[in-house]
């Protein structure tokens, strides 16, 4: 099955554009030169900047603890636009199966929240359908990480999942992710 992409597919273009994000400060996105930035350039300048601090750190990436807190240390902003950029072009390209089975699943709790927070709440949902298909046990905070990090799936749990990556494919046209999500970055700046 191919999931087509949900419009925040970064091109190579949008990661290079002339105006620079300042993204030192913890949750505020104050710069005069970003003030009428589209949200497609806006969310690309923050993905490329938490994506460059991420390739910079040094962590040890077989060690799940030491991934999420390089991650945690990103500011709110380019948390939030790091953990939804990969649920979607995971999602998009191998569906939620590939999603979990890249480890990114760890930022399933966050991402929830990201989601709940621009007011994207049918994707939410459906990420929060996902956790009991891959974590029927129930665990919470590390052990969850720690369970979830590295996971092969089953191939029941591949079916089980196969029908929600059908649900988030077809939020297109009803939850458009980029615009949610600019448009929330977009009131932080003001």
């Amino acid at each position: 099955m191919t999931l087509k992409p949900r419009s925040i597919d970064l091109s190579f273009e949008d990661l290079f554009l002339k105006t620079h994000l300042h993204s030192q400060s913890s949750n505020a996105i104050k710069c005069p030169i970003m003030e009428n930035i589209s949200n497609r350039a806006l969310i690309s300048r923050l993905y490329s900047t938490a994506n460059q601090q991420l390739e910079d750190a040094n962590f040890d990436t077989e060690n799940w603890s030491e991934w999420y807190q390089v991650v945690q240390g990103l500011t709110g902003p380019e948390k939030m636009v790091f953990v939804i950029v990969k649920l979607n072009q995971t999602v998009t390209n191998g569906g939620f199966a590939e999603f979990y089975e890249t480890s990114y699943g760890i930022f399933a709790p966050e991402i929830i929240h990201a989601l709940n927070e621009i007011k994207a709440t049918a994707s939410a949902e459906i990420v929060s359908n996902s956790l009991p298909m891959v974590n029927p046990m129930g665990l919470l905070d590390d052990a969850y990480k720690a369970f979830v990090f590295k996971l092969q799936l089953s191939d029941s749990q591949r079916t089980l999942l196969q029908s929600l990556d059908i649900r988030y494919d077809q939020l297109q046209d009803q939850e458009n992710l980029e615009d949610l999500l600019g448009n929330y970055l977009q009131e932080m700046i003001k």
